[in-house]
């Protein structure tokens, strides 16, 4: 039986369009132009939400405001279903009315053909109010066009080594920010070194890098980060299997051909787009 065709769509910082067949799932979704009032996004979104085609589920890695974007999921149904990491859904329940569920570490839960396993990551998702820290999950989704390994936001560690042993990865989502010096240390980033390490020790054929684009939280500007990047997978020659995507690109499943922005899709960062999210925000958001 042949595979179904797919893609994946990078969005812009851990956002994630993954199309599997006729199943789509969405990740940590995130279209506010700012997470705190001095913390505004560098890019707008690759893909306005008008634009994305039905959710299958929407997969929320941990509870960090970047990743756990409240006002964010007033552009979906509210039938689409939310799968958080355990722990979590009794306090999304809070805000939303889609029906959640969590899946548990080491667990998995199914949509058609796609199980949805819940592997470990070297990070603790927070949220000062009302949540102190909670767990953070990665994803694996197995499917029969690709298995697609999406972290959320990690640091490194022996986990990779495990995910690579225990599955077949094909794409590698895998977030880079800076990291020497870095507020959040070794434990909540990954440098472009650790990236491509991670890359390797999951035996994936390709590395898409994430979270670069949107926020900035080091010195380290977008395109330094890109560079550095790209220049060690040089020196390792391992260029081949290194896919950067802008906001709004694409890589099609199963070849890996990338493809570039839908013109006239990327979502405008006007006030009427974003009236929520300049808001005043509820209390414990």
């Amino acid at each position: 039986m042949q595979p179904s065709n797919g893609k994946i769509t990078y969005l812009g910082h851990a956002t994630v369009l993954i199309q599997l067949g006729n199943l789509n799932f969405l990740t940590d979704p995130n279209f506010s132009s700012k997470l705190w009032p001095l913390k505004r996004r560098g890019r707008v979104p690759g893909l306005a939400p008008q634009h994305l085609p039905e959710i299958t589920a929407i997969l929320v890695s941990h509870a960090n405001r970047d990743h756990l974007d409240i006002f964010s999921y007033k552009y979906f149904k509210t039938h689409t279903p939310i799968l958080t990491p355990k722990g979590l859904g009794k306090w999304v329940q809070k805000f939303l009315p889609n029906p959640i569920t969590e899946v548990a570490p080491a667990g998995s839960h199914q949509e058609g053909n796609c199980v949805i396993h819940a592997l470990p990551t070297m990070k603790r998702g927070k949220r000062w109010i009302p949540l102190r820290y909670t767990q953070s999950t990665a994803y694996l989704l197995e499917s029969p066009t690709a298995n697609i390994y999406f972290p959320g936001n990690t640091g490194y560690g022996p986990h990779f080594k495990g995910a690579g042993k225990r599955f077949h990865i094909d794409v590698a989502l895998l977030p880079i920010q800076p990291q020497p010096g870095h507020a959040t240390g070794p434990k909540s980033s990954l440098s472009p070194a650790k990236a491509l390490q991670a890359c390797e020790d999951l035996g994936a054929k390709v590395l898409i890098p994430i979270r670069w684009d949107s926020f900035r939280f080091g010195k380290a500007t977008a395109e330094a980060l890109l560079k550095e990047l790209t220049a060690l997978a040089q020196q390792q020659n391992r260029l081949q299997s290194l896919k950067i995507l802008q906001p709004g690109e694409s890589l099609s499943l199963p070849n890996f051909t990338a493809t570039g922005a839908v013109p006239g899709e990327k979502f405008q960062d006007s006030p009427e787009n974003l009236e929520i999210s300049d808001a005043k925000p509820v209390d414990g958001l």
